[in-house]
């Protein structure tokens, strides 16, 4: 990823987490997510967000996933206001899975 990839792909991150502190988004579906990680596509035209769900309950990644995917368009209007940018990128979300892989990797080496 390139040096204005990369800035770009924060600043998303940034304005993303900022959005969901202190229960600014109304859905109730948002209120356990937290924004992990941004990577930009090389045209910086895709914004793939990664968000990871803190809280009890089996249905809960599921829901953050609807409830993300609905409040897609919101979102993108609120990074249009603040981004220096021709063209705000698409928001498209995914779970971060990386904990779960990092435990199972720590899991493994312990075994050896």
């Amino acid at each position: 990823m390139g040096l204005r990839q990369e800035r770009l792909a924060e600043e998303i991150r940034d304005l993303l987490a900022s959005c969901f502190l202190g229960g600014k988004m109304a859905d109730p579906r948002l209120e356990e997510v937290t924004i992990t990680a941004v990577k930009l596509s090389a045209d910086l035209q895709l914004a793939y967000v990664y968000y990871r769900v803190y809280g009890d309950g089996d249905d809960l990644q599921e829901r953050a996933q609807k409830g993300l995917e609905s409040a897609a368009g919101y979102l993108k209007k609120k990074l249009s206001k603040e981004l220096e940018v021709r063209r705000v990128p698409e928001l498209k979300f995914f779970f971060d899975k990386s904990i779960e892989h990092a435990s199972n990797i720590e899991q493994l080496l312990k075994k050896l």
